[in-house]
């Protein structure tokens, strides 16, 4: 089972860990978090926890975190006008031609294509060549000026489940 949390307010990277923490408590039972050490790819896990997967995002205030049994990707951004170049250098060329110039549309396909990229630990560009719908089960959700997604092996979660958390 795959759950999200979240959490908004300050920096979102300091939001990030203390998250983790909080959710892993509320998900696993734990009282503090085991080491952590990264992929040669950067992604984050637990070594030796084979049924313990995690996925962290940040962007601006807000924080996600999901938490699973097997890998999980989740990406999280806020919606902001970019550089005008930036949809040809992400969007592969079926979606830029659909693409409207409406950045929070932009920001549903950004955040599959990354939160698919974390959960198979798979690099990111050229984000163009990223499919979009990722093949495994996934979910976008909206928020008024955010987007976000997550990629995992099962039904991804309905919500996210926000959290009050003092970093």
């Amino acid at each position: 089972m795959t759950v999200i949390y979240g959490a908004m307010g300050g920096d979102g990277r300091q939001l990030a860990w203390p998250l983790l923490k909080a959710a892993a408590k509320l998900c696993w039972g734990w009282d503090a978090l085991p080491p952590v050490e990264r992929s040669p790819r950067g992604k984050p896990f637990f070594p030796g926890l084979d049924d313990r997967w995690f996925s962290l995002s940040h962007s601006g205030g807000m924080a996600l975190c999901a938490l699973s049994a097997r890998p999980v990707g989740v990406d999280v951004e806020l919606i902001r006008p970019r550089r005008a170049g930036l949809p040809a250098y992400v969007l592969s060329p079926d979606e830029l031609a659909r693409f409207d110039g409406d950045w929070a549309d932009f920001y549903r396909l950004w955040t599959l294509k990354e939160s698919w990229c974390k959960r198979e630990d798979a690099p990111l560009f050229p984000p163009r060549k990223v499919p979009v719908p990722p093949p495994c089960p996934h979910r976008s959700y909206t928020g008024t000026d955010w987007r976000a997604a997550v990629c995992c092996h099962d039904a991804p979660p309905e919500e996210i489940v926000f959290l009050d958390i003092d970093p």
